[in-house]
C-alpha cells in the first residue's frame, strides 16, 4: 500500500487530489495539509511514502518544504503538483533539480474532465516513487555493484560525433544539469535533448542552465541551424526532427504527430530523425534517467548503425526505465554513474575517447 500525503492549501484541490486517488486499491491518502509546515508536523504520524506537493502556499511554500524535507525525512518522495504558469515553471524547476521526484500539471479551468486528468498524471509516478523510496532503502543494506559495461567488446575504439542526443524524464532537470555543466564552452559538436516537461518548465530549465553553464543552453526553434557549444531543448508538447540544412550543416523540424510512449515530445522520434543521417551523421546517445521506455528502440536503431550510446547506471538513476530498457535492448556501449557521464561526453566529443 503506497501511502500519500496532500499538501495543498487549495481546499478545492486537496479535496480532487484526494478523490482522484480513492479508486486505486494499492493507495491510502492518509492525510491532508494546508500548507508545507502543517504537513512537516504530520509526517511522524502520517508516515506517508509519498508527498504530492503544492508550490504556493502560506507559512512554509513548495521550495522551503522540500529544504526540510530533504534534511528530516530524505527517504520521502515529492511529486509537485503545479500550474501551468511561468512563475510555477521556475519554481518548479528548482525543486526537481533540488531532489523532488516528478511532477504533474495541476488540470485547466477548462478541463472538462479534471479528475480524470490528476489520475492519470499521478497514479504511474506515485507507483515509481514508492518504488524508489523502497530502493534507497534498499541500498542502504546492499552494498551497490559497479558500474559495467553493457556489451563487451562493443565499444569500437576512438569515436568522434556529429552531434550529441540526451534523453531524459524523471530526475532530468537534476541530472541534466549535472551533466551539461561537465561540457566546456569550445564543445565542438552541437547537442540537442529531449526532455518530457511541458513547454514553459522546458524554457525555464534552458534558461536556468543557459545562465549557469559554459555552453549556451536554448529552446530550439524551427529550422534553427544547430552550432556546436550550443545545447538545443526540444520545446515541450511537439515532437522536434533534427535534419539537413539547405546550405549544409543541420537544423532543426518540428513534427505535431501522435504521443510516443504517452510522451510529446518523444525521445524516440528525435532519434529516428538521426537515425535517417546515418552513417555519414555520427551520433552520441545518452539515455538519463526516466520512466518507461522513450528512446530505447531509437538508441537500439542508431546503435545498428555504428553510433555509439551511454546509458545512465541503475545506482545514479532516479528511474532506471529508460537507461534500463536501452540495456536489456543491448544498446549501450557504456553504462556510467551520472558523475562520469558529462566528462565522458567532453571526452567523447573531442575525439579522446
Amino acid at each position: 500500500m503506497i501511502r500519500v500525503l496532500v499538501v495543498d492549501d487549495s481546499g478545492v484541490y486537496r479535496m480532487l487530489l484526494s478523490k482522484a486517488l480513492k479508486e486505486y486499491q494499492d493507495i491510502e491518502v492518509v492525510g491532508a495539509a494546508v500548507d508545507g509546515q502543517e504537513a512537516v508536523e504530520l509526517i511522524p504520524k502520517l508516515k506517508p511514502d509519498v508527498i504530492t506537493l503544492d508550490m504556493n502556499m502560506p507559512r512554509m511554500n513548495g521550495m522551503e518544504t522540500l529544504a526540510v524535507l530533504a534534511v528530516k525525512y530524505p527517504d520521502i518522495q515529492v511529486i509537485v503538483v503545479a500550474a501551468e504558469t511561468r512563475n510555477d515553471a521556475e519554481r518548479v524547476v528548482l525543486v526537481l533539480e533540488a531532489g523532488a521526484f516528478d511532477m504533474v500539471l495541476k488540470p485547466k479551468a477548462t478541463d472538462a474532465t479534471p479528475m480524470q486528468t490528476l489520475r492519470e498524471g499521478l497514479y504511474p509516478k506515485l507507483k515509481a516513487a514508492a518504488e524508489r523510496k523502497s530502493g534507497l532503502k534498499q541500498q542502504r543494506t546492499v552494498p551497490p555493484r559497479p558500474a559495467t559495461v553493457a556489451t563487451p567488446g562493443r565499444v569500437r575504439g576512438v569515436f568522434t560525433p556529429d552531434i550529441v542526443a540526451i534523453g531524459s524524464s524523471t530526475g532530468g532537470p537534476a541530472a541534466l544539469r549535472e551533466v551539461i555543466a561537465a561540457l566546456p564552452a569550445n564543445f565542438p559538436v552541437p547537442v540537442i535533448v529531449v526532455q518530457h516537461m511541458p513547454k514553459l518548465f522546458i524554457e525555464s530549465l534552458a534558461s536556468r542552465l543557459d545562465r549557469d553553464c559554459p555552453v549556451r543552453c536554448l529552446v530550439a526553434q524551427e529550422q534553427m541551424k544547430l552550432e556546436a557549444g550550443h545545447v538545443y531543448f526540444n520545446p515541450g508538447e511537439i515532437h522536434m526532427d533534427v535534419v539537413r540544412a539547405a546550405g549544409g550543416g543541420l537544423t532543426v523540424r518540428f513534427n505535431d504527430g501522435a504521443p510516443e510512449h504517452h510522451c510529446k515530445p518523444a525521445v524516440d522520434v528525435a532519434l529516428r530523425s538521426l537515425h535517417r543521417l546515418a552513417p555519414t551523421i555520427r551520433t552520441l546517445v545518452v539515455i538519463l534517467t526516466g520512466m518507461g521506455a522513450d528512446g530505447a528502440a531509437g538508441a537500439k536503431m542508431l546503435s545498428d548503425v555504428h553510433a555509439r550510446v551511454i546509458a545512465q547506471d541503475q545506482q545514479s538513476s532516479v528511474v532506471w526505465g529508460m537507461p534500463g530498457q536501452t540495456v536489456k535492448l543491448g544498446a549501450a556501449d557504456e553504462v556510467l554513474p551520472l558523475a562520469e557521464i558529462g566528462p565522458a561526453i567532453a571526452c567523447i566529443g573531442r575525439g579522446m575517447a
